[in-house]
């Protein structure tokens, strides 16, 4: 049942974009607002359920801007807040008379939206960028922490038989492959070092990752290094990866959607950055550590692909920097 009078929150196709979203919705919760998540079918599966949302609304295909109205029209909205960078949220509210449209002024946003301020030109994090157009829409609401994400039962109960059949029962590390550019994701030579010293510790480990070639070109890789490594890249839903993350003891992942997922769900993470800049889009949580080789000057390039020879900054890091960074999360005796 979709409620009237809700906020309809216009979520990005990004699972990274959307959970930094989610997030920033934590004073909104608080204060009792129901919300109602609205937008691409894998983003929707994956708040299904969660207990966050009063309800979601799986926007399949790409349904015209009066058909979206109308379903605002319907279910009476009483706002809209369109936090991805197209106004097709708020020229749906505009033309739905939703009352209040809350968004960005960029591409004729200030003309549609009730509250707005502009997204660009700004070099803070993303999320102070939500958490302040949210602020001049809802002045006095007060600060509330985002509670751990946690997907819906029937995904923790599949990830509960998984663990079963990978011999996962105790505290494990999740292994995150997974990036939807290729120039953020670790070497594999990183990799093989970190579970090399995970398993010289019996420290159990799966690894984790979307359906991307090169997540599933990496994963085959490392089999051939551990043929008995547990793998489950591109086999599992989104909620299911998101039920598995939730119960690791440790997630090590790129700047992906993997990452923010771990910090969501207030998992232990390390995650690192090379090309991008964790400034502006890192993941937040309560045990977040983002690791950079800081001796590299080419840090933060922001380029698609790398110039300098062996891509220093993701496949050329020292491994040793990984453990050290993994090692921190782990006990003295070397357990999760």
């Amino acid at each position: 049942m979709i409620p009237e009078d809700a906020l309809w929150v216009r979520m990005p196709r990004f699972i990274g974009d959307a959970l930094m979203i989610h997030q920033t919705l934590a004073p909104l919760r608080a204060a009792g607002r129901p919300l109602v998540a609205w937008g691409p079918p894998p983003v929707m599966d994956l708040f299904e359920g969660s207990g966050t949302y009063a309800a979601t609304v799986a926007e399949v295909g790409k349904p015209g801007i009066w058909e979206t109205a109308g379903l605002l029209r319907r279910h009476r909205a009483a706002g809209v807040i369109n936090l991805p960078r197209s106004t097709r949220g708020l020229l749906a509210g505009f033309l739905a008379r939703t009352p209040l449209r809350v968004g960005w002024s960029e591409a004729g946003g200030r003309l549609l939206a009730t509250h707005a301020i502009p997204f660009k030109g700004r070099e803070d994090h993303q999320a102070d960028r939500y958490r302040d157009v949210l602020a001049l829409a809802f002045p006095g609401l007060p600060t509330a922490d985002p509670a751990p994400f946690r997907p819906r039962a029937e995904a923790l109960a599949q990830a509960d038989a998984l663990r079963h059949e990978l011999g996962l029962g105790g505290a494990f590390v999740v292994l995150g492959l997974g990036s939807a550019a290729g120039v953020k994701r670790l070497g594999t030579r990183v990799w093989i070092g970190l579970i090399g010293w995970l398993r010289a510790r019996n420290i159990p480990h799966v690894l984790l990752g979307g359906t991307f070639f090169e997540d599933l070109a990496q994963a085959e890789a490392l089999r051939a290094a551990f043929p008995d490594i547990p793998d489950l890249c591109g086999k599992v839903t989104l909620p299911v990866t998101a039920a598995l993350v939730a119960q690791a003891a440790l997630t090590v992942g790129n700047d992906s959607a993997l990452s923010h997922l771990a910090a969501a769900c207030h998992t232990p993470l390390v995650a690192v950055f090379g090309p991008t800049r964790p400034t502006l889009t890192a993941p937040r949580g309560p045990q977040v550590r983002i690791l950079r080789n800081e001796s590299l000057d080419c840090l933060g390039c922001l380029l698609l692909q790398c110039p300098v020879p062996g891509h220093p900054c993701m496949e050329g890091l020292d491994p040793a920097l990984l453990t050290e960074a993994v090692a921190a999360f782990l006990s003295p005796a070397g357990s999760p």
